[in-house]
Protein backbone atom coordinates (compact mmCIF):
# COMPACT_ATOMS: atom_id res chain seq x y z
CA UNK A 1 0.00 0.00 0.00
CA UNK A 2 2.63 2.30 0.88
CA UNK A 3 5.42 1.49 -1.78
CA UNK A 4 6.98 4.33 -2.47
CA UNK A 5 7.97 3.03 -6.41
CA UNK A 6 4.37 2.69 -6.88
CA UNK A 7 3.42 6.30 -6.40
CA UNK A 8 3.01 7.95 -9.75
CA UNK A 9 1.13 10.96 -10.91
CA UNK A 10 -1.69 9.40 -13.86
CA UNK A 11 -1.30 10.34 -16.73
CA UNK A 12 -4.97 11.91 -17.45
CA UNK A 13 -8.23 12.13 -15.32
CA UNK A 14 -9.71 8.39 -16.57
CA UNK A 15 -6.05 7.08 -15.86
CA UNK A 16 -6.99 8.12 -12.42
CA UNK A 17 -10.45 7.49 -12.38
CA UNK A 18 -9.55 3.95 -13.72
CA UNK A 19 -6.77 3.51 -10.55
CA UNK A 20 -9.21 4.81 -8.17
CA UNK A 21 -11.73 1.98 -8.96
CA UNK A 22 -9.23 -0.34 -8.90
CA UNK A 23 -7.43 0.59 -5.46
CA UNK A 24 -10.77 1.26 -3.93
CA UNK A 25 -11.32 -2.32 -4.35
CA UNK A 26 -8.04 -3.78 -3.77
CA UNK A 27 -7.45 -1.55 -0.79
CA UNK A 28 -10.93 -1.65 0.58
CA UNK A 29 -9.73 -2.96 4.11
CA UNK A 30 -7.02 -0.75 4.80
CA UNK A 31 -9.04 2.65 3.71
CA UNK A 32 -11.73 0.78 6.28
CA UNK A 33 -9.14 0.76 8.68
CA UNK A 34 -7.61 4.63 7.76
CA UNK A 35 -11.21 5.76 8.17
CA UNK A 36 -12.03 4.32 11.40
CA UNK A 37 -8.68 5.65 12.79
CA UNK A 38 -9.24 9.15 11.71
CA UNK A 39 -12.89 8.88 13.29
CA UNK A 40 -10.94 7.54 16.96
CA UNK A 41 -8.53 10.79 16.41
CA UNK A 42 -10.95 12.84 15.95
CA UNK A 43 -13.31 11.51 18.90
CA UNK A 44 -10.62 11.77 21.31
CA UNK A 45 -12.21 14.68 23.08
CA UNK A 46 -15.82 13.49 23.37
CA UNK A 47 -15.92 10.62 25.48
CA UNK A 48 -20.05 9.68 24.63
CA UNK A 49 -18.65 9.39 20.93
CA UNK A 50 -15.68 7.69 21.50
CA UNK A 51 -17.74 5.26 23.51
CA UNK A 52 -20.02 4.50 20.59
CA UNK A 53 -17.02 3.96 18.45
CA UNK A 54 -15.01 1.86 20.60
CA UNK A 55 -18.71 -0.40 20.16
CA UNK A 56 -19.13 0.06 16.94
CA UNK A 57 -15.19 -1.21 16.27
CA UNK A 58 -16.01 -4.57 17.58
CA UNK A 59 -18.78 -5.03 14.94
CA UNK A 60 -16.34 -3.76 12.38
CA UNK A 61 -13.60 -6.57 13.65
CA UNK A 62 -16.06 -9.17 13.91
CA UNK A 63 -18.04 -8.73 10.99
CA UNK A 64 -15.80 -7.28 8.65
CA UNK A 65 -12.15 -8.03 9.54
CA UNK A 66 -11.27 -11.35 11.27
CA UNK A 67 -14.46 -13.03 9.48
CA UNK A 68 -13.00 -16.26 7.27
CA UNK A 69 -16.15 -16.95 6.15
CA UNK A 70 -19.06 -15.44 3.98
CA UNK A 71 -21.87 -13.91 6.54
CA UNK A 72 -25.10 -15.55 5.79
CA UNK A 73 -28.08 -13.92 7.70
CA UNK A 74 -31.34 -16.15 7.27
CA UNK A 75 -30.30 -18.27 4.86
CA UNK A 76 -28.82 -15.80 2.21
CA UNK A 77 -25.14 -15.01 1.41
CA UNK A 78 -24.11 -11.24 1.97
CA UNK A 79 -20.73 -9.94 0.29
CA UNK A 80 -18.20 -8.11 1.94
CA UNK A 81 -19.07 -5.18 -0.37
CA UNK A 82 -22.60 -5.10 1.53
CA UNK A 83 -21.24 -5.78 4.98
CA UNK A 84 -18.89 -2.54 4.54
CA UNK A 85 -21.41 -0.16 3.44
CA UNK A 86 -23.73 -1.24 6.28
CA UNK A 87 -21.28 -0.87 8.87
CA UNK A 88 -19.92 2.29 7.72
CA UNK A 89 -23.50 3.56 7.41
CA UNK A 90 -24.74 2.30 10.93
CA UNK A 91 -21.25 4.03 12.49
CA UNK A 92 -21.54 7.28 10.57
CA UNK A 93 -25.62 7.02 12.14
CA UNK A 94 -24.94 6.09 15.54
CA UNK A 95 -21.65 9.03 15.95
CA UNK A 96 -23.55 11.56 14.54
CA UNK A 97 -27.03 10.61 17.26
CA UNK A 98 -23.67 11.47 19.72
CA UNK A 99 -23.72 14.90 18.75
CA UNK A 100 -20.06 15.34 17.26
CA UNK A 101 -21.31 16.15 14.05
CA UNK A 102 -18.90 18.32 13.26
CA UNK A 103 -15.77 16.28 14.53
CA UNK A 104 -17.29 13.46 12.75
CA UNK A 105 -17.80 14.98 9.23
CA UNK A 106 -14.37 17.10 9.17
CA UNK A 107 -12.71 13.43 10.26
CA UNK A 108 -14.51 12.36 7.03
CA UNK A 109 -14.31 14.39 4.56
CA UNK A 110 -10.40 14.55 5.26
CA UNK A 111 -9.97 10.58 5.37
CA UNK A 112 -12.08 10.42 1.93
CA UNK A 113 -9.89 13.18 0.19
CA UNK A 114 -6.42 11.35 1.77
CA UNK A 115 -7.89 7.77 0.12
CA UNK A 116 -8.77 9.41 -3.18
CA UNK A 117 -5.65 11.12 -3.90
CA UNK A 118 -3.74 7.79 -2.64
CA UNK A 119 -5.95 5.62 -4.72
CA UNK A 120 -5.32 8.37 -7.55
CA UNK A 121 -1.26 8.39 -7.69
CA UNK A 122 -1.35 4.19 -6.37
CA UNK A 123 -0.34 2.94 -9.70
CA UNK A 124 -2.53 -0.22 -10.18
CA UNK A 125 -0.57 -2.38 -12.52
CA UNK A 126 1.60 -3.75 -10.28
CA UNK A 127 -0.84 -4.96 -7.48
CA UNK A 128 -0.98 -8.56 -7.99
CA UNK A 129 2.94 -8.77 -8.41
CA UNK A 130 3.30 -7.53 -5.19
CA UNK A 131 1.07 -9.95 -3.65
CA UNK A 132 2.77 -12.54 -5.55
CA UNK A 133 6.43 -11.20 -4.31
CA UNK A 134 5.39 -11.11 -0.66
CA UNK A 135 4.02 -14.52 -0.50
CA UNK A 136 6.93 -16.64 -2.26
CA UNK A 137 9.12 -14.63 0.48
CA UNK A 138 6.92 -15.70 2.83
CA UNK A 139 6.62 -19.68 1.48
CA UNK A 140 10.71 -19.43 1.19
CA UNK A 141 11.32 -17.91 4.67
CA UNK A 142 13.89 -15.73 3.58
CA UNK A 143 13.36 -12.58 4.86
CA UNK A 144 15.60 -9.36 4.46
CA UNK A 145 16.72 -7.32 7.33
CA UNK A 146 18.23 -4.25 7.23
CA UNK A 147 22.29 -4.34 7.53
CA UNK A 148 23.25 -2.02 10.78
Amino acid sequence: MFDLESMTLPHGFFDAISRMKTNLVYFRANYAIAVLFMLFVSLLYHPTSLLVLAILVVFWIFLYFLRDEPLVVFGHLVDDRTVMISLSVLTIVMLLFTHATGNILGSLLTTVVLVLIHAAIRRSDNLYSDEEAAAATETSGLTSYPSS
